[in-house]
């Protein structure tokens, strides 16, 4: 087991590290009573790692109690019953494993509420016995009334190297950026400044080029668990070798909203698109949208796949970026970007309907007399769409030239016609209104 101390502000380029579990006597003396606050997956680990160690014959935690958001439901049931609208992911571990839950005022401000009720009113028979409090994606600021209320403070677990990535959304940051490694920091709750205490301990994440977010909140939230267990073991020796954080090297990260994976044909490349999916994978899928006739569908993209093989028309050069292709026989459609690179979509999810594979989609939503273009944004369905304009930096394809012996092209085979789809803008406003049935679904 490597010391605490060797684990302070490492930022030393590792490849693997394997935690093992300390195998000594607890004394009645080292034995904490804890307040937990968090709310997702990656805090969930953390709470688990705890619960875990409460369970142990000689526990170093002897009582846990969790705060995190109370559960929410739809106004309507169904089949008489309540429908979950959210649930926190800390919550669910908690119950599994018979903890205390505590559920603070809905909003973003914790003013007149503390874990020990209000009015020194006691909650939960703990009163103010708490030792310690751990903080874990928490998502609400903690004054300092309530840092104040623990002996021996409080502790957030972050992941991310601190100062790097302060805020609500480290690993979306790191995967949005390319970076390749990350890492946790434990840190002492500062009363002033989000994610700015001293640095008690740290452990670099190097980052797999195939993970999404889920993958690596589970993952680093494995780590953090173990983690956070040597800290609270040896509290007073990392207190007594804390690290200030250096503000000057400090990184903000935001809360990511809706648009924030929405797609930008003029500029967006496949390695963007991608970093987007990865980032907000189960969160909020990376999303365009599609004009068919007279009606936008917001159109959902539930699984990317990098290409291996090469595009599946020769016209793709050519083509505009947000222009689509589709062969029969290959499970994704393709997608050009504003670099020429392409995406491969295998599940789609279209506004108001079930989830589809890129067959059902294609199928559905392609009509060979007026076409499909993909947009970054919903357009004016009393005009025709307009065609793509190339921002700076970027210059349209030039038309291939003819044959130099004058010969005309041999014309596609039958076979060949069938099997490639190529989804593309309509070309005038007459040809978008010209005969067809349905909004896209290939009703007739």
């Amino acid at each position: 087991m490597p010391s605490i101390a060797r684990q302070l502000w490492q930022q030393q380029n590792r490849h693997s590290i394997q935690q093992k579990t300390r195998s000594f006597s607890i004394t009645s003396s080292q034995r904490l009573k804890v307040l937990f606050f968090g709310t997702d997956e990656f805090g969930a680990k953390i709470l688990k790692a705890l619960a875990e160690n409460k369970r142990n014959p000689n526990p170093l935690i002897t009582e846990l109690a969790v705060v995190c958001p109370a559960t929410r439901y739809y106004s309507k049931l169904r089949a008489n019953k309540p429908r979950v609208m959210f649930q926190a992911h800390t919550d669910i571990i908690a119950h599994k494993y018979n903890l205390p839950v505590m559920n603070p005022p809905e909003g973003k401000s914790l003013t007149g509420w503390a874990p020990n009720g209000i009015d020194g009113k006691p909650l939960l028979g703990f009163g103010n016995e708490f030792d310690i409090g751990v903080v874990a994606s928490f998502g609400m600021f903690l004054p300092p009334r309530i840092i104040s209320m623990f002996p021996k403070g409080m502790i957030n677990v972050h992941p991310s190297l601190l100062p790097h990535y302060r805020g609500p959304s480290p690993i979306q940051a790191a995967l949005l950026n390319g970076d390749t490694s990350t890492g946790v920091t434990i840190q002492e709750v500062h009363p002033q400044v989000m994610d700015g205490g001293r640095v008690l301990a740290q452990l670099p994440y190097e980052i797999d080029p195939r993970d999404k977010y889920i993958d690596m909140a589970h993952a680093i939230g494995r780590l953090s668990g173990s983690l956070t267990i040597q800290v609270l073991e040896n509290l007073d020796f990392v207190r007594r070798h804390a690290v200030d954080q250096d503000a000057s090297l400090a990184t903000q990260t935001k809360l990511y909203k809706k648009v924030d994976a929405q797609i930008i044909w003029e500029q967006m490349t496949a390695t963007d698109i991608m970093r987007m999916h990865r980032a907000f994978y189960q969160k909020e899928p990376v999303h365009t949208f599609l004009r068919i006739k007279n009606k936008i569908h917001h159109v959902q993209f539930m699984e990317l796949v990098e290409p291996k093989k090469d595009p599946l028309s020769d016209d793709f050069a050519a083509s505009d970026p947000g222009t689509a292709f589709f062969m029969k026989k290959v499970p994704y459609v393709e997608i050009k970007c504003i670099d020429g690179s392409r995406i491969h979509v295998t599940r789609f999810k279209v506004a108001g309907k079930a989830e589809r594979d890129a067959f059902q989609f294609a199928a559905g939503y392609h009509d060979r007399r007026k076409g499909m273009r993909l947009l970054s944004r919903s357009a004016d369905m009393k005009r025709p769409t307009p065609p793509f304009v190339y921002p700076p930096g970027y210059e349209r394809p030039a038309a291939p030239e003819p044959a130099s012996d004058g010969a005309a092209p041999e014309p596609a085979s039958d076979d060949a016609a069938s099997d490639l789809e190529t989804l593309v803008d309509p070309v005038s406003d007459s040809e978008s209104r010209s005969g067809s049935n349905g909004d896209g679904d290939n009703s007739k």
